[in-house]
């Protein structure tokens, strides 16, 4: 798609040789999505992905805002509490402080003080001055859609600090330059009159001749047959509930009920359908979810009817003509970000197992953005909240196939000057070749200042400073003033000087440590992170000593980093049980996401893993039964699993290790 889209092309190669701030937009249809989701399989970064509420970020395969940071949900008034991460957990502020690239879908809807606090925490964590602490920002999303949700008595607070409820009026985005790409090739609608309509209705100028033609689409009473698969979009959830409960009451025949399986944190906000989903045949139903088979039968917003149903399986059926889609349970996942290392992993904080249907005769705006309907029948006439006319509308792909139950004047296309004048004024930071070089050059001056920065020693020497007494002075104090003054041309004498302490305070340490670390398991965490810290950063010093400084080198050794520390304390503290066999496990685990394009963590935890290995379940029972497995992925993955238990089993009879004598 890149090659074809020389805006898409543009912001990649911002994402992977800048840390620039990026605000990527476009009108609806795009292709936003889609670049998302590309970007979180080829991306180099340790990256991680957000959304403002519970539903948009299980759509986009991450985490809420709120969740990630752990933001309470009032006004985050600036210049109050200076230190909000100070409650994190030690992982937290590792996962965080490895954290290069946060991409935030849906931006319109996040208020500015929620990114001042975001800028906060990842300064603090970073222990950088740089906006968000160096961390390059993706955010994704269309003004002209849906605004953040602000109560009055919040905005009095909020006002008192923001010009506007955006994400721009933020006082971290005054601070920091950033650049707005917009794509503008639209793959959802291909009828030149309509996108020109809506276009105008995005913009808040819509001519009187489009409107006109828009209204042609009014048709009273309209009642479409059982064959002809109408969506309803309204403003207000009891009115969709309401044609929905009515349809469906009004079908006869038996009702079918399916119950959801929820394991362990999956937040209630984020339910893809209902727990307790109620069917019909003749129902019309959405599907909820993209299928996950080669065969890609089905995906999120596509409309069918329920022609049968067989124990816990549901027939759809698409279009006339069309072959009956089986449907089974479908998992979702509430992601969580953990770190393995110093590289940033998916896992599984709790799931969601149902029918990935839900009745469909309507739905709200709001749960309509991001998807796409061939039919819908539009009601905007109780409009409330600016972008609500332009994401319903936006969600056909053809003029023809809308039908509007009231007709649209032009007071119901709400729209906020605020994000006029933004978007006018954009047009200046729009990025081209020059600026991407020259942002290119600061990046690179970004990365030198990161090769000594020793902040990250600082935290990680605390409870073993009385070790190296002499550190603070011969090291983090003389790199501080380096980097005041920081040129190229000094690095390598830099690398130099700094490769020699770093190879004394080493040596010292692993001289020093055994002693003091005794039996706590805690501090042999903390040594071996310490240890692997300053190896990685003397292989740092040792290249730049003898080579000039470039943005490639430095990125390629930091990729390429030692993760484990050969005379690991911790290791000796915390053998795993039947550890050959763990390691196997993920090794299989690698195979699998890479077959079904997934995370490794969403296939298995490492915690998971680790207890399939030390409990050796042998039937898909036992297996089901261990906590992160439950009985979906017992019945997807248990026949190889158990099969590698016993080869495993067989090998140690063979070899006539006792087995209890692992545990």
């Amino acid at each position: 798609m890149s090659e074809l889209n020389p805006a898409m092309q543009l912001a990649a190669d911002y994402l992977e040789s800048t840390n620039t701030v990026i605000f990527l937009t476009g009108k609806a249809g795009t292709g936003k999505t889609t670049f998302l989701q590309n970007l979180k399989h080829t991306s180099k970064k340790k990256l991680a992905v957000a959304a403002p509420t519970g539903v948009a970020a299980i759509n986009a395969g991450g985490m809420t805002i709120h969740s990630l940071f752990q933001l309470p949900f009032g006004p985050l008034l600036p210049g109050g509490n200076e230190r909000p991460d100070i409650h994190y957990s030690q992982e937290k502020k590792e996962l965080l402080g490895n954290l290069e690239l946060l991409i935030i879908d849906e931006i319109s809807m996040v208020r500015p003080d929620v990114l001042d606090q975001i800028d906060l925490i990842l300064r603090n964590i970073k222990e950088s001055p740089h906006p968000f602490g160096g961390v390059q920002l993706l955010l994704i999303g269309d003004l002209s859609q849906l605004s953040p949700i602000i109560r009055d008595e919040e905005w009095t607070l909020l006002s008192r600090y923001y010009a506007t409820p955006y994400f721009f009026s933020a006082l971290a985005m005054q601070k920091t330059s950033y650049v707005r790409i917009e794509l503008n090739h639209i793959y959802r609608q291909k009828e030149q009159a309509f996108v020109d309509i809506l276009n105008e209705v995005r913009n808040q100028q819509i001519r009187a001749e489009s409107l006109t033609l828009l209204n042609a689409r009014y048709i009273p009473d309209f009642k479409p047959t059982a064959d002809d698969p109408y969506i309803t979009l309204t403003t207000h959830n009891s009115i969709a509930q309401q044609v929905n409960t009515e349809f469906l009451e009004a079908l006869h025949g038996q009702e079918f009920e399916f119950t959801a399986t929820i394991r362990g944190d999956f937040p209630k906000d984020a339910y893809p359908t209902e727990t307790k989903l109620k069917l019909k045949i003749g129902a019309q139903v959405m599907f909820v979810k993209n299928d996950a088979s080669a065969e890609k039968l089905y995906y999120n917003g596509k409309i069918g009817t329920v022609s049968r149903t067989v124990g816990n399986t549901v027939f759809v059926q698409c279009g006339q003509g069309d072959k009956e889609i089986e449907v089974e349970t479908a998992e979702w996942t509430n992601v969580k970000y953990q770190l393995d290392g110093e590289a940033i992993n998916e896992s599984n904080a709790g799931s969601f197992a149902q029918i990935p249907l839900k009745l469909a005769w309507a739905i709200t705006i709001h749960k309509s953005q991001g998807l796409t309907f061939d039919k819908a029948i539009i009601d905007v006439s109780e409009a409330f909240a600016s972008g609500q006319a332009y994401v319903a509308l936006s969600r056909c792909r053809t003029l023809s196939g809308m039908v509007l139950r009231n007709p649209i004047s032009t007071h119901n296309i709400i729209g906020d000057p605020a994000v006029i004048r933004f978007n006018e004024q954009a047009t200046l930071i729009t990025p081209d070749a020059h600026t991407l070089q020259r942002d290119q050059l600061l990046y690179e001056k970004y990365l030198l200042g990161e090769l000594f920065n020793f902040g990250a020693l600082k935290t990680r020497l605390k409870g073993f400073q009385m070790l190296l007494p002499d550190l603070e002075k011969d090291i983090i104090s003389i790199a501080g003033k380096f980097t005041k003054q920081l040129k190229a041309e000094r690095s390598q004498q830099a690398a130099t000087y700094f490769l020699e302490k770093l190879i004394i305070a080493t040596e010292s340490l692993h001289q020093q440590l055994p002693g003091l670390i005794g039996q706590s398991k805690e501090l042999a965490k903390k040594a071996d992170q310490l240890i692997i810290w300053l190896m990685n950063r003397i292989r740092l010093m040792e290249y730049f000593a003898q080579a000039p400084f470039t943005t490639a080198s430095y990125l390629e050794l930091t990729k390429n980093k030692i993760k484990t520390n050969a005379h690991s304390y911790l290791k000796v503290l915390n053998a795993l049980p039947n550890e050959k066999l763990y390691e196997q496990i993920l090794g299989w685990r690698e195979k699998t996401a890479v077959k079904e394009n997934i995370m490794p963590n969403m296939v298995l935890s490492e915690k998971t893993t680790a207890a399939i290995a030390e409990k050796l379940p042998d039937t898909l029972k036992a297996l089901g039964a261990i906590k992160g497995i439950g009985a979906h992925k017992a019945t997807q993955y248990g026949q190889e699993l158990i099969g590698l238990i016993r080869t495993y089993q067989q090998e140690l009879q063979g070899s006539g290790i006792d087995q209890v004598s692992l545990f």
